[in-house]
């Protein structure tokens, strides 16, 4: 592996070391970015974060979870995960309700967390995630739950999902967020809009949409925002929904035209709504992704736990646009 500083992908020259000699695990995903994290030297990334400092890889969730599970119960502060959303998916379980925090190194394909908490991306996110252990800010996030399975990002169905359940692994090794593209508008023609049923505390409400997104971030994937009010610390998932009407499958270049402004609030195509906990059905069992797995069907119980992920925020944030 080459050292951070002689591979153009990721930059760590004037970074900091962690000031405080605290228990620090660096969990590296060593698939993440389709094998670009293999070109960063760990254990010299390591080393900045101090003597402290133990690097383990993780080939595969289970890996992921297991060892940071060991890492919480047994007192460990900071969790590291270097890898994207899926990564960091995988070691929910572990870390939510417990005093550890989590910090990021986004060498991912998806690094929307890294996104929402204004971590720099590409060729700085290791010198950025160095940075951000030494001055960020510790935040309580919320947590969603989908059938009993944590996610920090959101949970959805219907045609995000069915996409998401036909990218070649392959392509998305070798094109990255480009295969979700190039594969949604393959499939566009021949995706069909599902009815639901929405049971909230309150209310039922029957709706047929193109999909439906349960969100716990404001960002969803890439640039966009699906849900631009959303907060990870208010205690709600923000629900949006893209509806069936005629023509949709040319409305639908609105929509994404508007997500990716951050003007989803205002886009007339989308419907949305707060709630706290709510189930959800439909005719037909569909596929549910959270944080970008696939993890169930349809029907799905969700909800929040508020301000229950102890996570650490980059200082100062890097543009909303930084790089992929």
């Amino acid at each position: 592996m080459n050292a951070p500083d002689e591979n153009p992908a990721y930059d760590t020259e004037e970074a900091m070391i962690y000031p405080e000699e605290r228990r620090i695990l660096l969990l590296v995903n060593p698939q993440a970015g389709g094998g670009r994290a293999l070109r960063v030297d760990w254990s010299m990334v390591g080393a900045r974060l101090g003597a402290s400092c133990h690097v383990r890889t993780a080939p595969t969730p289970a890996d992921a979870l297991a060892i940071a599970s060991e890492f919480c119960l047994t007192g460990g502060e900071v969790l590291v995960v270097a890898g994207g959303d899926g990564t960091v998916h995988a070691v929910l379980p572990a870390v939510v309700n417990t005093q550890t925090r989590l910090a990021l190194c986004p060498v991912g394909t998806s690094n929307v967390l890294a996104r929402e908490l204004g971590y720099p991306l590409g060729r700085r996110a290791v010198k950025g995630c160095l940075q951000a252990l030494r001055m960020g800010e510790e935040h309580r996030m919320d947590v969603g739950v989908s059938n009993g399975r944590p996610f920090v990002l959101m949970a959805s169905t219907g045609f995000d999902t069915h996409v998401l359940a036909r990218v070649p692994e392959e392509l998305k090794r070798r094109w990255g967020v480009w295969a979700f593209v190039w594969t949604g508008i393959r499939e566009l023609r021949r995706y069909q809009p599902t009815r639901y049923r929405l049971l909230l505390e309150d209310r039922e409400q029957e709706l047929d949409a193109v999909m439906l997104v349960a969100a716990n971030t404001s960002h969803y994937g890439w640039f966009t925002r699906i849900a631009p009010t959303a907060r990870i610390d208010d205690g709600w998932l923000d629900i949006v929904w893209f509806p069936m009407s005629r023509g949709w499958r040319w409305h639908i270049w609105r929509v994404l035209l508007d997500v990716v402004l951050g003007r989803a609030h205002r886009c007339r195509y989308l419907q949305s709504l707060h709630a706290r906990r709510f189930r959800l059905e439909c005719a037909s069992a569909q596929d549910v992704q959270c944080d970008g797995e696939l993890v169930a069907r349809t029907p799905v119980g969700l909800s929040v736990i508020p301000r229950c992920l102890r996570v650490i925020s980059a200082s100062p944030r890097a543009p909303s646009r930084n790089a992929v």
